[in-house]
């Protein structure tokens, strides 16, 4: 296993001491409360981005396009109508580079950060409770590449947070756009959740005051509860692909992905 804390590896990659203050806990934990989001800008360095960035595209990547629904599987038609919320289906591409081809890689850069204690600390204190990191062999780490020609939907999470380090920007487009804190419970059962796929994606109408966007940066972490949060990237505009890295977290030791969320993914070319 990958050492948690590889300082020959990450010192220089991130602003460490930002982690270390006492008001950024506080103003992330009242930020993630209040707007549903914790950012941090300029979280990873130009060296790091750069570094980073370079380990992603030095593996090989999977293009993956999918029909899945909201909850990132075919939905349950015993249970429900067709017409209903549960199995509303949305069109799904991007490509991804999954945990498995991020673990061959000759510096182990992006998993060295996912295991590096300080991270994970910084997360459980803003929580207020123990956060762990995901089992999962392919989606607890992966980095996606979002380009003009790719629809990454509005989804939820199966995994209960989700962190992402924004690496490249795309010339226009791709905020990140969620409607926070908008499932209490995790359940695909849930009528909070069919509300707002109802709302979002069926009737389309008057959603401005429920809808909220960040412009992601380069170099910004961004922290949420991606399976409380209806979210997704907008679409692109231009040339140059938006790249992200993704870390799972969940609060329960053991998480690992339902199949049915793993093959909706296809988060590595290892699998296929």
């Amino acid at each position: 296993m990958i050492s948690s804390t590889s300082p020959s590896l990450l010192d220089g990659f991130v602003d460490w001491s930002i982690l270390a203050d006492p008001s950024t806990i506080e103003k992330c934990r009242q930020s993630l409360k209040d707007d549903g989001v914790m950012l941090l800008p300029n979280f990873v360095t130009p060296a790091g981005i750069t570094h980073l960035k370079e380990e992603i595209l030095s593996c090989p990547h999977n293009e993956s396009t999918q029909h899945y629904t909201p909850y990132q599987d075919q939905g349950d038609f015993e249970k429900y109508p067709a017409s209903h919320p549960r199995n509303y289906k949305l069109h799904s591409s991007a490509s991804f580079v999954g945990r498995k081809s991020l673990e061959t890689t000759t510096k182990v850069q992006c998993i060295s950060m996912y295991n590096d204690e300080r991270v994970i600390d910084f997360l459980s204190k803003v929580l207020g409770h123990k956060l762990y990191r995901s089992k999962d062999e392919n989606g607890s780490v992966y980095s996606y590449r979002i380009t003009s020609n790719h629809n990454p939907p509005w989804h939820f999470d199966e995994s209960h947070y989700t962190m992402i380090l924004y690496l490249q920007s795309s010339e226009s487009g791709g905020e990140f756009e969620y409607v926070p804190w908008c499932r209490p419970t995790r359940s695909v059962d849930g009528e909070d959740g069919h509300d707002i796929i109802n709302k979002i994606l069926i009737e389309k109408d008057n959603n401005d005051d429920l809808i909220q966007q960040v412009q992601p940066q380069d170099g910004m972490l961004l922290f949420f509860a991606g399976a409380h949060t209806f979210h997704r990237a907008a679409p692109i505009q231009g040339n140059t692909a938006r790249i992200g890295l993704v870390f799972t977290f969940s609060e329960d030791k053991t998480f690992r992905n339902s199949d049915d969320v793993k093959s909706s993914n296809q988060w590595d070319p290892a699998d296929f």
